[in-house]
């Protein structure tokens, strides 16, 4: 008689989605990511997805959810941010964006990309104007 064991273990699979990859200034996204009240949820690949995730990452997480051969189900665990980016015609030289806190409403203000752009470029200038002073008084 020959007695015969074994362990077969397989470490699941971890796949991480960002959805947008881009679109977001990175201090806008810290910012969220800290005080931001997540929402989650977790689906398995019988669930549907939640009505408030937006189509195109529903797109994105369908396919994943699927089962390969061989497998008995797949599951997924999800964290999501409603947020809202604005531009106010009085302050068109400001960006908004809106998101839900812990116990109310986020307000996340930054300058527009023009407005970024206008102040490099006097950052620029008066750096050049150091540069020649500094160059014509020595």
């Amino acid at each position: 008689m020959t007695w015969t064991e074994g362990i077969i273990s397989r470490q699941p699979r971890t796949e991480e989605i960002k959805w947008p990859e881009s679109g977001l200034p990175y201090i806008a996204r810290q910012h969220a990511r800290e005080y931001g009240n997540w929402r989650k949820t977790f689906l398995t690949h019988n669930d549907s997805a939640p009505d408030s995730l937006e189509d195109e990452f529903k797109a994105l997480l369908r396919p994943r959810l699927k089962p390969w051969d061989g497998e008995i189900a797949r599951e997924a665990d999800l964290r999501y941010l409603p947020l809202a980016r604005m531009v106010v015609p009085e302050h068109r030289h400001r960006v908004y964006y809106v998101y839900p806190g812990q116990s109310s409403l986020q307000v996340f203000i930054l300058p527009s990309s023009q407005r970024t752009w206008q102040i490099a470029l006097a950052i620029l200038g008066a750096l050049a104007v150091l540069y020649l002073l500094s160059r014509f008084l020595t």
